[in-house]
């Protein structure tokens, strides 16, 4: 018996695999500063799409990305053309049809904190 415990036990501890997630690099930026998105978890070499909603609700056109070997990416935002406020940016992977995380980040008239 018990080694069908440990059997059971052993199964339990092994991690699904990950979907897609991504990361900012800053949640508060300036309207003339630039944020880095990084990916990963997608299905390597294939199309990504980046979905980013204006604070207002409404979406800019999707941009095309696509997942390196790793399934991972990188790419820089630029906020001058961005309105003051909250934005959401999430990212579908094509090949699956499945989506990251949504992550908000807030143009501000400000400069950001310095970091600690």
């Amino acid at each position: 018996m018990m080694p069908a415990v440990l059997f059971v036990l052993l199964g339990c501890s092994e991690s699904a695999p990950a979907g897609p997630k991504i990361t900012l690099s800053q949640t508060h930026v300036p309207a003339k500063g630039n944020i880095q998105m990084h990916g990963e978890g997608f299905t390597p070499g294939a199309d990504c799409n980046s979905h980013l909603k204006r604070p207002d609700g409404n979406e800019f056109p999707v941009l095309g990305l696509i997942a390196d070997e790793k399934g991972e990416f990188s790419h820089e935002i630029e906020t001058l053309l961005l309105g003051l406020g909250t934005h959401e940016v999430w990212v579908i992977d094509t090949k699956t049809n499945k989506s990251s995380n949504v992550a908000t980040f807030e143009v501000t008239l400000e400069q950001p904190p310095p970091a600690m």
